[in-house]
């Protein structure tokens, strides 16, 4: 299994924010780095994926509202495909 840590702590903005997942989790130059996006290639992954997902416990700027919808994305996903595996810790 693979597994990928991710540390969405220090992010204020979705740019930034869907670049680095991008970038650290693989995903191909076309991805649309929204939430829609970003639930299409967690569902279509097909080999074993863990995910930990760090979050801040007091999110800045525009993740206030934005990172409750993305971990949901992130729930839905490993929901929806058995083969990925995701955590979430607060720091």
């Amino acid at each position: 299994m693979r597994e990928v840590m991710l540390d969405l702590t220090s992010f204020e903005d979705k740019i930034s924010l869907h670049s680095y997942l991008k970038e650290t989790l693989g995903f191909p130059f076309y991805y649309g780095a929204n939430l829609d996006a970003l639930y299409d290639e967690l569902t279509s992954e097909t080999s074993e994926l863990g995910i930990t997902v760090a979050l801040p416990k007091s999110p800045k700027g525009g993740m206030v509202d934005y990172l409750p919808r993305l971990r949901m994305v992130f729930e839905d996903a490993a929901r929806e495909n058995y083969h990925l595996k995701v955590q979430f810790t607060e720091q």
